[in-house]
């Protein structure tokens, strides 16, 4: 009887230690996983020719789209998920969308972008590229800005951008603006982002074209989806006439302010601008004779952390460009008539007079967005650019809402 106690306690106390022993283990191989896990890589800063490739398609994007479009490509997720939601809910009234969109904890731009189903899928679809081009926007905003306006200038130099009877292309000082004719409908162009600018790029790797959308309307160099009513979604206050595009600075301004993506999914993030290199600064591979740079290296960032301190947003070209501010005004002088369709547009006129107004209570990146937004009587900005952009008319859903915060 004793024996067989023995062995009993013999037995217990092996298994007891053995317990212990795996007890123990478990800490230190966790700790010696994490020590091994390899940290996300740095961001690898992109030269003149790797930033055209990945802004063409969306390049010839009308501006408020292309706002809409950088911010909401740093939130991947977000645009996943967003996408899901909105295809289970297509067969909503709009309006039902809108209000559904708006209740969701996503960034303003992914709210806006359910407005525009196809743009949506089209980044979902293309889920890495569009990573790239978030990762790429966070850290060098100025220099994708000039990217996207060193494509509108090839463009429009082949004659592939010009203004038609959905869109106007504005030249600004320099700077090209796509703003939809109407302001309440906004028409998504369509085009082969790898075929637009001839044999000047490969594709980008592993991006799928989707296929033209039903009821396309072909144009002068570009075609057309059926037009988005956008008013049903204008009380939202993150819906299409609320965004534009930083041009002179590199950053995106949301309702007049400048806004800065909260995304903690972009590489580097808390660097706004911290790579920024001047790549279109100077002549080279990728960069457009006679191309002239709006934003310059470093102003993204130094706006951004301006209009924290400040608690203002604050036009990244403010200081460099006061210039800009004077151009604003001179809607109707024969300088500004460097592009057709702005120097026959009352409305531009107007608009531009508006812009000079708010020049002069003092805020040059006020200006700077009157001019472009109001261009167009503050529908800033028309369509998706890339293959497969295009909304089809069935799909004229709405956007916006949003986690990120405004600086």
């Amino acid at each position: 009887m004793n024996y067989q106690r023995t062995i009993f306690l013999y037995r217990t106390m092996r298994q007891m230690m053995a317990l212990m022993i795996v007890l123990l283990l478990i800490p230190a191989a966790q700790l010696d996983l994490y020590a091994q896990a390899p940290a996300r890589a740095a961001y690898v800063e992109l030269d003149a020719t790797q930033l055209d490739q990945l802004v063409a398609p969306i390049a010839l994007d009308p501006d408020s789209l292309v706002a809409q479009v950088l911010t909401a490509a740093t939130y991947p997720d977000q645009v996943a998920e967003a996408d899901v939601w909105l295809n289970q809910n297509m067969a909503l009234p709009p309006d039902q969308r809108a209000a559904g969109a708006n209740a969701m904890a996503w960034d303003p731009a992914v709210k806006g972008l359910t407005e525009f189903p196809s743009v949506l899928d089209n980044l979902a679809k293309n889920n890495f590229w569009a990573s790239q081009l978030g990762d790429a926007y966070y850290n060098q905003p100025g220099d994708v800005m000039n990217a996207i306006q060193a494509m509108r200038l090839q463009a429009q130099q082949s004659n592939a951008l010009v203004t038609t009877a959905q869109q106007r292309v504005v030249v600004d000082a320099g700077v090209i603006d796509i703003v939809p004719v109407n302001p309440a409908i906004v028409y998504v162009p369509y085009y082969n982002p790898w075929s637009i600018w001839g044999t000047m790029f490969v594709a980008y790797p592993g991006f799928v074209v989707l296929p033209p959308p039903p009821g396309i309307v072909v144009g002068v160099g570009l075609a057309f989806a059926p037009g988005i009513l956008v008013d049903f979604y204008a009380g939202f206050g993150w819906g299409f006439a609320a965004w534009a595009p930083g041009w002179w600075g590199g950053t995106v301004f949301f309702n007049h302010s400048t806004y800065i993506s909260n995304s903690l999914t972009v590489v580097n993030h808390g660097f706004f601008g911290g790579h920024d290199r001047g790549a279109f600064e100077h002549g080279g591979r990728g960069v457009p004779g006679g191309f002239h740079a709006a934003a310059h290296a470093g102003v993204a960032r130094a706006s951004a952390g301006h209009s924290v301190a400040a608690g203002r947003s604050a036009s990244a070209g403010r200081s460099s460009f006061a210039s800009r501010s004077a151009s604003a005004g001179r809607a109707a002088s024969a300088g500004r008539s460097s592009s057709p369709a702005r120097s026959s547009s009352p409305a531009r006129a107007a608009a531009t007079n508006r812009a000079t107004s708010a020049g002069r209570s003092g805020s040059v990146s006020r200006s700077s967005f009157a001019a472009r937004s109001a261009a167009s009587g503050r529908s800033a900005s028309a369509g998706r650019s890339f293959a497969g952009s295009s909304a089809s008319a069935g799909r004229s859903s709405f956007g916006g809402g949003g986690a990120s915060r405004r600086r």
